[in-house]
């Protein structure tokens, strides 16, 4: 029971892995533009809007001009709950709403050659439990934002193919990873401390994307984007600790690397008269956060010695992920065009290691759009997403120091609504 201090660390691991709500496997948001999001994500052989600068910026050299996108989601983090098999009782997850964002811009140079920047939302989470929860020596609140700079060249190197090759700058910034600790087994009963965990890093990346669009309609498309691993270097404090054991327990420094796993995209699509319709695949390369490490600054210790705070080498043991995605879209007129989609995502996690920080499961959505474009070359693009993950059952000890687990089921279910406006300058 001693050793179950030494888990302040899964505060932090156990952060950069969570996403109770969020959109794709793991960590990870494919939603970044809304009329892609009404078409399930299938975006990468059509890549017709300036998101193509996400989902295949190969598509950037058919966007004749100059154009400028802008657009939010309203995550609404509601309908969360576990059932515990520790109390026989159910929680309900805090209510929230987050607002990821993405901005593009995007020009051609002459026929042959684009160029465009962005800057995406493309992994977060946010996740809180209440006070009471039987879960909350593992996981309080989880609290991370990932936004990604990225520049992209782009050219067409024969009548039906285009290539682009870009750069990533991602800024990771974990807001608050906290927790509970229980000081009953340090002689305080009936006491709970509490720890939180604040940090940002950076890391460099690099994209490649190719797409073919034949005369008579049919599109192919793939996009890579490599790996980053941001160094997180951060602060660990503590409050509610009682004064015999506040030397314990010293605020400080915390570090450790937060994965951002490869992706591989690619599609094929039908464009034809008023209707068009999408069909991809999507790979992440989950399987690359095998283990946790973490360092904590001050490590400190009982006599024996036994472990207080310590660092933690925790094994996640992720796997390699695909989702299926399938979009389509009528055009009513050159104004209106209603989109709808379908897609089942597949999760990275064995029951082993379900978190509360993370009750990740495999999860089947359902969308529908809707777009208008003026005659000036304004865009508006919305989008409304069902979003239905499957029950997930966790199994585990949860007073294990190196792999806590708080047996019992999840159930999630969450809505998106996005929006993007777009501005097209120039021919």
């Amino acid at each position: 029971m001693l050793n179950r201090a030494a888990v302040i660390l899964a505060v932090l691991a156990l952060g950069q892995a969570a996403a109770g709500a969020v959109f794709a496997s793991g960590y990870s948001i494919y939603e970044q533009g809304a009329r892609a999001m009404a078409n399930a994500g299938a975006f990468t052989a059509r890549a017709d809007d300036p998101s193509a600068m996400f989902f295949n910026p190969a598509g950037i050299v058919q966007l004749k001009g100059k154009m400028f996108s802008f657009g939010t989601n309203a995550v609404l983090l509601t309908g969360s709950s576990f059932d515990s098999q520790l109390s026989n009782k159910v929680f309900a997850q805090e209510d929230n709403v987050a607002w990821p964002s993405n901005l593009y811009y995007t020009q051609t140079v002459g026929k042959r050659y684009a160029f465009g920047v962005s800057v995406t939302s493309p992994f977060g989470l946010k996740t809180e439990w209440s006070n009471t929860f039987d879960g909350r020596y593992i996981s309080r609140e989880s609290n991370l934002a990932v936004l990604n700079f990225n520049g992209n060249f782009a050219w067409s190197f024969a009548r039906t193919w285009s290539a682009a090759v870009g750069v990533d700058w991602a800024r990771a910034d974990i807001r608050e990873l906290s927790r509970n600790i229980n000081l009953t087994p340090l002689g305080c009963a009936g006491c709970d401390g509490f720890t939180k965990i604040t940090g940002d890093g950076d890391d460099i990346g690099w994209n490649i994307a190719v797409r073919w669009a034949a005369e008579d309609g049919l599109r192919w498309g793939a996009s890579y984007r490599s790996k980053m691993k941001p160094k997180i270097n951060g602060d660990i404090t503590f409050e509610n600790i009682p004064a015999p054991l506040a030397a314990l327990f010293p605020d400080g420094g915390a570090s450790a690397v937060l994965p951002l796993p490869a992706t591989f995209a690619t599609g094929v699509a039908s464009v034809h008269g008023r209707w068009e319709s999408e069909f991809d695949v999507v790979w992440t390369d989950w399987s690359e956060f095998g283990h946790l490490r973490i360092d904590i600054e001050k490590n400190t210790s009982l006599p024996g010695p036994i472990p207080v705070v310590a660092d933690i080498d925790q094994t996640e043991n992720w796997k390699d992920t695909y989702s299926f995605r399938l979009g389509s879209a009528y055009h009513a007129s050159d104004t209106h065009q209603y989109r709808w989609g379908l897609y089942y995502d597949f999760n990275p996690i064995s029951k082993e290691h379900v978190r509360p920080r993370l009750p990740d499961a495999d999860r089947v959505s359902a969308q529908v759009g809707y777009g208008f474009t003026g005659k000036n070359g304004f865009t508006v693009d919305v989008a409304y997403q069902a979003l239905y993950f499957l029950d997930r059952v966790a199994a585990g000890d949860p007073n294990s120091s190196t792999d806590p687990v708080m047996p019992g089921e999840y159930r999630n279910f969450t809505n998106l609504l996005g929006v993007n406006l777009g501005w097209k300058f120039g021919k």
